[in-house]
């Protein structure tokens, strides 16, 4: 049968980690993980599940998954964060895939759902089905791209899994808010490097239309309280983005043209 290989990047995660690598430890035939300096025991807990550690300093997303996919020995690699876990439905499924060695894809996606603030979101665009991507490829068949929202590009076919990954999201609302900041933070310094400035309409119209998407379009309604919530956060997520762009542009300009 096809060997796997599970990668895995962490910093501090000492709480979700126990749970993630308890979930694949029985379909993997390695666990990799690439810790970005954890000052917790998520090194240890790595470790005590019998994981190969690497350390390499955060940069980005897309090179830190890189560099994990790089150390794997498997024919299969399969991609999951340290606070997401496998539907035991997904695991066997993912087992009778490696052991059909006729298969035409080189990849699979995966859909997942998301808990937030302790329940499961069904619309607000966190559906499960809007959150498929591809986390399960041969070796040697893909790579991480985009500094923010990185995605894995394949080459080849890529086929899908029917049951899903847990992503155990965010548990309070400052967890958001970090997360806000954070990817903010590197979406903002994204846009300035690739020459696009602030935009007035950019940051008036983005904060609105991400609300009404959310809890109109995408039914966000449907999610309680936590679909106004999520709704509104994101509208904020993209007012700060705007901000932090605005911000980067004028102190970065020569002092001549400040004004």
């Amino acid at each position: 049968m096809n060997k796997l290989s599970v990668v895995v990047i962490t910093f501090n995660e000492e709480i979700d980690l126990p749970k993630c690598l308890s979930t694949v430890k029985k379909i993997a035939d390695e666990i990799i993980v690439v810790d970005s300096g954890s000052a917790d025991n998520t090194l240890q807990i790595a470790k005590n599940f019998g994981a190969k550690t690497y350390f390499r300093k955060f940069d980005n997303y897309s090179n830190q998954k890189n560099y994990a996919m790089s150390k794997a020995n498997g024919d299969w690699i399969l991609s999951i964060d340290a606070d997401e876990e496998l539907e035991p439905e997904l695991a066997k499924e993912i087992l009778e895939k490696l052991r059909s060695n006729n298969s035409k894809f080189t990849a699979y996606s995966i859909p997942r759902k998301n808990i937030i603030f302790g329940k499961e979101i069904k619309y607000t665009r966190w559906q499960s089905e809007l959150d498929r991507h591809i986390w399960l490829w041969k070796k040697g068949a893909g790579k991480w791209v985009g500094d923010v929202h990185e995605e894995l590009k394949v080459a080849g076919d890529v086929g899908s899994m029917k049951y899903a990954k847990i992503h155990n999201q965010y548990k309070t609302v400052k967890e958001f808010l970090d997360m806000i900041n954070r990817y903010s933070e590197l979406e903002a310094e994204k846009k300035v490097k690739s020459g696009q400035g602030f935009s007035y309409f950019r940051f008036f119209f983005d904060p609105k239309y991400n609300f009404f998407v959310r809890y109109i379009y995408r039914l966000g309604f449907l999610d309680g309280w936590r679909g106004f919530v999520l709704s509104y956060l994101m509208g904020v997520y993209h007012f700060v983005l705007w901000v932090k762009v605005w911000d980067k542009t004028t102190n970065s300009a020569p002092a001549e043209n400040k004004t």
